[in-house]
């Protein structure tokens, strides 16, 4: 074995970091607290147990997994405030320790992963970074495609809608238009009909999350939210590469 192969056994991975925290988590002992009528100790041992689980949550991030990231980010971690919701918790959470540790026996999971994590995939996104235009700087493109990768894969699906509209925004003069819903209109058939997905679905997903007042009541978009729209995405940064 060579010694890039031991270093990259020695390095441990975010997955790694999240099986250890895991133990930690389950570990964490809230029986003792819940016995005691103390109520200065329950929150000390809700404190404890907090800055136990955060760094898990994070770690479980890192991975890049946006199926786990979007089940961390659906527990609410700054709103428990009593030992029962600490209990409940927790119980949350052995399921995505649970989950952690299947995949963790998959010797597939790391690639499955990197499929799964990128809203844009990794060779288009590399493509555009080689492409080179004489006319337009790409470099503020090539930010929002990889920032809306990193936001896919971390389950920021909010940031998600937005950047997909961002770049909507930001193409339309590489096709000699000024606004997207032109370069709808003016493109092929077939290119059309992909382009019309963004425009008339896409884009209203990102302006009712952006022009929505507040409610009494809220709800946060998911991935299937989002998702849809990759083939959309990645013909429309195909035919700004081809136009470099």
């Amino acid at each position: 074995m060579n010694d890039i192969d031991e270093k990259s056994r020695a390095t441990p991975t975010a997955l790694d970091r999240a099986l250890e925290l895991a133990a930690d988590v389950e570990a964490f002992n809230l029986y003792e607290c819940s016995i005691s009528d103390d109520l200065e100790k329950h929150w000390g041992y809700i404190y404890a147990f907090l800055d136990t689980v955060r760094p898990f949550a994070a770690a479980v991030k890192r991975i890049g997994d946006p199926d786990l990231s979007e089940q961390i980010s659906g527990l609410n971690l700054d709103d428990v405030n009593y030992i029962y919701e600490a209990y409940t918790l927790k119980a949350s959470l052995q399921g995505i320790i649970d989950h952690l540790r299947e995949v963790s026996a998959d010797p597939t999971y790391g690639a499955s992963v990197k499929a799964n994590v990128a809203f844009l995939e990794p060779s288009v996104l590399a493509a555009l970074r080689n492409a080179k235009s004489q006319q337009f700087d790409y470099a503020k493109l090539i930010r929002l495609c990889e920032e809306l990768n990193d936001a896919y894969g971390r389950a920021n699906y909010l940031s998600c809608a937005l950047l997909i509209r961002a770049v909507m925004n930001h193409v339309p003069p590489v096709f000699g238009c000024q606004t997207f819903a032109q370069v709808t209109a003016q493109s092929g058939k077939s290119l059309k009909a992909v382009f019309e997905r963004l425009e008339d679905s896409a884009r209203p997903i990102a302006d009712l999350h952006t022009h929505a007042p507040i409610r009494a009541k809220e709800s946060v978009p998911t991935k299937h939210q989002v998702e849809p729209y990759k083939a959309s995405f990645e013909l429309l940064i195909q035919e700004v590469i081809a136009r470099a």
